[in-house]
């Protein structure tokens, strides 16, 4: 109730803002702005949908209309649509401010307004057919994709959508299915299914969102979405070598030689260092994902990226660039982006920052790096291949090793074996008597005995005798100071701290405990490079 009520309130907030902007937009001389005065509807018309607030929201999408129609000059802006709108701006701001404090009576005057709206604009046009349909029927038409995304368009506009996993990467990934069937200039059988997919895990996430405030990530609706994603983007078939297909004798292979594709134009230094930004901060995306579906839906949206890089002109950079882009697409295709995520984020860093250093760095010296970075991913992505996946477990807070000791009795054991005794003890002189047998056992002191204690203490052995079983334990004694980091493994356990920090913080509920174990690790190191005074 305390997120739905949240929620409620940043739409209060959100709506208001608008609202005053369309005050100022309608209230213009002699006409609004037409393309604000439409952005503004749509926003507002989301941000109600987002909130759950179904009749604010037919009431907006009948502000829309009007809007629509003076964009569309289908309708002159005279005294008539100006006084309408005005009005219905106005009675919204009011509705807008009882969001927090609905009731059956605000849902009919929002009603009123949407019904007043409706009739002045001729009524509400027909509802497009869903896309799924419309390209069962003519799969060579690419209207209905148009439609998807106009119809998207509203969502991205909401404030805060960042923060409703995994909604933006649905966008992301419907948008990248668009993108792919346009380039295709055809939609094939699959793509019906993947709208259809699509429309199911939107339409979970947006009521998980307005019932609970959050969604699930791992929602079967969201995970048969990105199945069918990575189907169309041709990520499920396994890469082979060419060399497999051929016979294993002396050949020949290639009886013609084949025309090379032509390679696009070369890269300028700001069009490398934008790539090079990109591929860093997906990087980033990817070590933040919450969830498996947000993990791979952020894979999905690197193809695209290692495509371009792929045609990115000849020479030895152009060359270094097509190489990577080739063992990155094989790493996603073979599944180890998925499996060894860590370790395939890595590499893109790596690669975003040799790109990010092109306005200074000439292409002779940044293409040997990057052919080195290439290598590195392959050869992680032929081990994660090899590798049965595992999947991940949490990052928890690491300290440096310490010796083992032997000991007869695990104390534990012997704590657990007590307290399993110390049940059937009673609080009287019995029970006394019972706890001291069982301590006397448990430490093995003996039975008391007179004879012992007049005999004295046992004689010390002479210094010469035990010499040679003291050189013989120095032996085994190690200074306690190598069993700590410093220098180069100090600094490489303060980067995987680093690591371990921003995975901990970027949860929607970051573990307090597990943040302080983590910070105090940091400083550990930072004392002990104090106390030998580097």
């Amino acid at each position: 109730m305390a997120e739905q009520m949240g929620l409620t309130q940043f739409f209060a907030m959100e709506a208001g803002d608008y609202l005053e902007r369309l005050d100022a937009a309608v209230s213009k001389t002699p006409e609004p702005d037409r393309e604000e005065f439409v952005r503004l509807t749509r926003a507002l018309r989301g941000s109600a949908l987002m909130a759950n607030q179904q009749a604010f929201a037919q009431a907006a999408a009948g502000l829309e209309r009007l809007a629509r129609s003076v964009h569309d000059r289908s309708r002159a802006w005279d005294a008539a649509p100006k006084q309408l709108a005005v009005r219905a701006v106005d009675d919204l701001k009011i509705l807008a401010r009882k969001a927090t404090a609905w009731s059956n009576a605000d849902t009919q005057k929002a009603s009123q307004i949407a019904a007043t709206l409706q009739a002045a604009t001729g009524g509400a046009p027909p509802p497009p057919a869903p896309a799924n349909t419309a390209l069962q029927q003519s799969p060579q038409s690419l209207h209905p994709l148009q439609v998807v995304l106009r119809t998207m368009q509203p969502l991205r506009g909401i404030a805060g959508l960042a923060d409703h996993p995994p909604l933006p990467d649905l966008l992301d990934g419907i948008d990248r299915g668009i993108a792919e069937l346009v380039a295709r200039k055809e939609a094939g059988p699959s793509a019906a299914d993947l709208f259809r997919a699509a429309a199911r895990a939107v339409s979970r996430t947006a009521q998980e969102i307005g019932a609970k405030g959050q969604a699930n990530p791992e929602a079967p609706e969201a995970q048969e979405f990105t199945r069918r994603l990575g189907s169309l983007l041709g990520l499920a078939g396994e890469v082979v070598p060419i060399e497999s297909l051929c016979y294993d004798d002396a050949g020949p292979r290639v009886v013609k030689q084949g025309v090379p594709p032509a390679r696009g134009a070369k890269l300028g230094n700001l069009e490398l260092v934008s790539h090079g930004e990109h591929l860093r901060q997906a990087a980033d995306a990817l070590e933040r994902a919450l969830s498996s579906v947000q993990r791979e839906l952020r894979v999905h949206a690197l193809v695209g990226t290692f495509h371009s890089l792929a045609t990115a002109g000849s020479g030895p950079l152009g060359t270094a660039l097509g190489e990577f882009a080739q063992a990155a697409r094989e790493a996603v295709a073979r599944g180890s982006a998925l499996h060894d995520t860590k370790n395939f984020a890595r590499h893109i860093r790596d690669a975003g920052a040799i790109l990010s250093g092109a306005a200074t760095e000439s292409d002779m010296a940044m293409a040997p790096r990057l052919a080195a970075v290439t290598a590195a991913l392959r050869g992680a992505a032929a081990a994660a291949a090899a590798a049965p996946a595992a999947r991940p477990t949490p990052a928890t807070p690491h300290r440096p090793p310490a010796p083992s000791a032997p000991v007869a009795r695990p104390i534990g054991a012997a704590v657990a074996a007590g307290a399993a005794v110390a049940a059937d003890e009673g609080p009287g002189l019995v029970g006394s008597y019972q706890r001291y047998d069982r301590l006397v056992a448990m430490l093995g002191l003996g039975s008391p005995s007179i004879e012992a204690l007049l005999a004295g203490p046992p004689a010390v052995p002479s210094a010469a005798s035990t010499a040679p079983a003291a050189s013989a334990a120095a032996e085994d004694v190690v200074p306690i100071t190598s069993l700590l980091y410093s220098g180069e493994s100090a600094l490489q356990r303060l980067t995987s701290l680093r690591e371990q920090v921003h995975g901990v913080l970027s949860g929607t509920s970051p573990d307090g405990a597990v943040l302080k174990d983590l910070i105090e690790e940091v400083f550990d190191p930072v004392h002990l490079g104090a106390g030998r005074g580097r």
